[in-house]
């Protein structure tokens, strides 16, 4: 898929993906671990987006943890480093680190680092540590669970490598939702393309509580319901599909004139041109405590 303005022709936004020839369906083995949503520069304008949509919900969340006098935080999967400064201006640590396994995103953000962050490419599943010093007592993620394969593993290795007392915040999707025909089949889609990685779109439905022997303990586990703009909603979908091209399975799964009519629903939403009710989140919001 391009930058260019799609395909004008009009289809149905259910119409079935099985009318795509079979050779052109046949199902990749999907890799290991991988941010469905690509790192190039479309989806790191969509990051810069989303940051925005979501920083009210998050700042309140991150607001109620400003007294646990953390030193050392860490930003698990910071993209371009918009969450990496929300969180370093509202908790105040002495030094946060943010980490992410692509290197562009991680270059991205350290073009405007300010005092007191650094950022590295790292395999954020894994915290590797240079000495017992280095252990953060503050580690947050957002939209991160839901890229994973393992995450109930990844939460544990977290709670390995933290120091002790430390905090883990975390924030999920346990449900998006809207009457628009549009979004609804693009949230199937997103579902559909997650699942093929072993991902889960809805994740936050399944953390009410952190997994049993994860070395968490919940200090607030709680689903706040967000009614999201239509039009700002709608640009973060098309960007998202504008980046499917560069998917081996979305272009061998899903119908090709189907994402190009999802994209002109979506854009003409975006732009105004097209009405659509707002989408309706329910995001987990969970502040853990290492057990």
């Amino acid at each position: 898929m391009s930058d260019d303005h799609p395909s004008s022709r009009e289809h149905s936004p259910h119409r079935a993906l099985h009318e795509r020839p079979q050779d052109q369906r046949r199902p990749r083995q999907p890799a290991e671990d991988r941010y469905t949503f690509g790192d190039n520069d479309v989806a790191a304008h969509r990051l810069r987006l989303l940051a925005a949509v979501f920083e009210p919900s998050s700042a309140a969340l991150l607001r109620r943890c400003v007294g646990l006098g953390a030193r050392r935080a860490v930003d698990l999967g910071c993209g371009p480093g918009w969450s990496t400064r929300l969180l370093h201006a509202l908790i105040g640590p002495a030094h946060t680190v943010g980490l992410d396994a692509s290197a562009e995103h991680v270059a991205r953000a350290e073009a405007d680092a300010p005092p007191g962050i650094e950022y590295r490419v790292r395999d954020v599943r894994r915290l590797e540590l240079a000495d017992e010093a280095s252990r953060p007592d503050f580690l947050y993620c957002r939209f991160l669970l839901t890229h994973l394969r393992d995450p109930e593993q990844v939460l544990a290795g977290w709670a390995e490598a933290a120091a002790e007392h430390a905090t883990l915040v975390i924030e999920e999707t346990a449900s998006m939702a809207s009457d628009h025909p549009a979004f609804a089949r693009y949230y199937q889609l997103v579902e559909d393309l997650q699942k093929h990685y072993g991902q889960r779109l809805r994740i936050g439905a399944d953390l009410a509580a952190p997994p049993a022997g994860s070395g968490w303990t919940a200090n607030l586990s709680t689903v706040r319901r967000l009614r999201l703009p239509a039009r700002r909603m709608a640009r973060l979908h098309h960007l998202n599909l504008l980046t499917w091209g560069d998917d081996p399975h979305a272009r061998a799964a899903f119908d090709r004139d189907e994402l190009e009519d999802l994209t002109r629903r979506l854009g003409a939403v975006a732009e105004g041109r097209e009405a659509a009710p707002p989408v309706v989140s329910e995001m987990r919001q969970l502040v853990l405590a290492k057990a």
